[in-house]
This record gives structure tokens, C-alpha cells and sequence, in this order.
């Protein structure tokens, strides 16, 4: 409890006191403890600088830099000039067969919910992934629904379900996703719109926002967006904080996550503020 300072001081003297005593508190923070916040801010936002960290945990930037290097050594984070931004390369892109394999139980319990959202009647988009084909496995067989999708896998799914028309937004055929992608599809989208749009992400980040590794992929997936009425993004809890090669969109421009576990309290503040409305499944 601060000292009593008596009626004829102001309470300025009180409140300088508390701030005094919190700041002296948090300089005593373990390293550990330091590093570990760190981490929950850069997995929000896939990116910390060095100057944030020294303001916002009352330390030296000199401090600040080693929490970061000691964290780079331990294989956390990767050092760039003024910062460090998430343990990812930007352009890697595993195969569709082997994200098939990751985070299954996480996937269909994500696509099984994502799929409640299709109406009757509805006309939808479906992008390409193992978690919006999980959508498609979960799709209601007793509702006419027009769906769209750039993804060769998704339409061969589709083409076996009654009630469901299906269009491909065609283009040049990527091997390693199954996904069709360039100019001819950007065409095929022009005066085209949807009820509702399906994304599954490589990265989410606050800063960075919605990112693929792939550029053309990218590309299609911000047309898509700008056409349809609502967004959904559909991610197990693994892509928060990650970021990507190419650009979909920023957070702020979706309507809807779906995910398997809640994010960090600032992510989900940051979604609150957005307006982004954020589903969390439990398995």
C-alpha cells in the first residue's frame, strides 16, 4: 500500500507513486518471463521490434535485442533489422497430400462447422485446402447450392453430391496445391458474386494480415473476397501470427474465422475491434 501523503497534497502524488511501484515490479520480470510475452506478441502478430519491446517491458534496447537473439538461438523467431519476425520461410509450401496428414481431428471439426453456414439456394465460393475440403465432406445434401472453387480436388468432390451445381474457375493448374490459378480465372470472376466465400490460410497475422505462399493463389483469393457478400477463413490454430509469401487481404476485411483453439487475448481483441466475428470449436 502506497505511504498516506495527508489531505493537503494532491492525489497526483498517490497515482505517481503506483506507477512507480508497477514500473519497478515489471523491471524485475525474468528474462523467462520477458521472452515468453515476447512470444505470445509475435505469435498475434507475426512480427515484434525491438523498440516495442524496450518500451513496452521498461527495459534497454540493449536488453531487447538479447531477449531476441537468445530466443533466434533457441529456433523461436528470426532476427531482421529492427525486430524479428515469425520461424517461417515465406515462399515454403508443403504438398496437398502431406497437409492432408496435419491436424485432421482439427480440420473436420472446423469444416463440419464452417459447412452450417450454406443455405438453401445459396451461390458460394470455395477456395482450395485440406480444411475447406472438409466444408465440402460436410456440405447438407438436402439444399440446392451453387458453388464455385479454383481447386481440381474440390470440383471432383462436388461433382458426386446431388443438389450442388458446380462451376470451375479454371486457369493454369498448380501441381503442388491442385489449385487452378492465373489470368484466365481472374477473367471468369469479372461481374461474378457470392453469397459467401471459403478460405483456408497459411498465415494470420494482425500486421500482415491473410497470407499464402503463393503469389497467384493469392491473387485469386483477393478477387474472390472483393465479390462476395461475406467471408469466412477457416484455419486450424497453428497459421496465428504465421505470415506468408503473398497477400490475400487484411484481417479487417473478412467477417468470420473458424478455428480450433482461441488465439492470444490481444488477437482476439484486435478481431473484436474488427468487427471479425470469431468461431472457436471445441474437439
Amino acid at each position: 500500500m502506497p505511504p498516506y501523503f495527508g489531505p493537503h497534497l494532491d492525489n497526483i502524488y498517490q497515482t505517481l507513486y503506483i506507477v512507480q511501484e508497477k514500473t519497478m515490479k515489471r523491471n524485475k520480470m525474468l528474462p523467462e518471463q520477458r521472452r515468453r510475452q515476447i512470444l505470445e506478441t509475435l505469435g498475434a502478430r507475426g512480427v515484434v521490434k525491438t523498440s516495442d519491446i524496450a518500451v513496452g517491458h521498461h527495459v534497454s534496447l540493449m536488453t531487447a535485442r538479447k531477449d531476441l537473439d537468445a530466443l533466434a538461438d533457441q529456433g523461436h523467431l528470426v532476427r531482421i533489422h529492427g525486430g524479428a519476425i515469425t520461424q517461417v520461410q515465406l515462399c515454403k509450401e508443403s504438398s496437398y497430400i502431406e497437409k492432408a496428414s496435419l491436424n485432421t481431428r482439427a480440420k473436420q471439426a472446423i469444416g463440419m462447422e464452417a459447412a452450417q453456414f450454406i443455405e438453401e439456394g445459396m451461390a458460394v465460393f470455395i477456395g482450395n485446402g485440406t480444411t475447406t475440403m472438409e466444408i465440402i465432406r460436410n456440405l447438407p445434401l438436402d439444399r440446392n447450392i451453387r458453388i464455385f472453387t479454383n481447386s481440381l480436388n474440390h470440383a471432383t468432390a462436388l461433382a458426386v453430391i446431388p443438389n450442388v451445381e458446380v462451376i470451375v474457375v479454371g486457369g493454369s493448374l498448380r501441381g503442388i496445391s491442385y489449385a487452378m490459378v492465373g489470368e484466365l480465372g481472374q477473367r471468369m470472376l469479372d461481374g461474378v458474386y457470392f453469397d459467401l466465400t471459403f478460405f483456408g490460410v497459411n498465415g494470420l497475422s494482425l500486421d500482415r494480415g491473410l497470407t499464402l505462399p503463393s503469389l497467384e493463389e493469392a491473387k485469386i483469393a483477393s478477387e474472390v473476397i472483393h465479390h462476395s457478400q461475406r467471408t469466412v477463413v477457416v484455419a486450424d490454430h497453428t497459421k496465428f501470427g504465421v505470415v506468408t509469401h503473398g497477400k490475400i487481404a487484411d484481417v479487417a476485411d473478412i467477417d468470420v474465422i473458424i478455428t480450433d483453439k482461441y488465439p492470444t487475448p490481444e488477437f482476439a481483441q484486435a478481431l473484436a475491434v474488427s468487427d471479425v466475428k470469431l468461431h472457436s470449436i471445441t474437439i
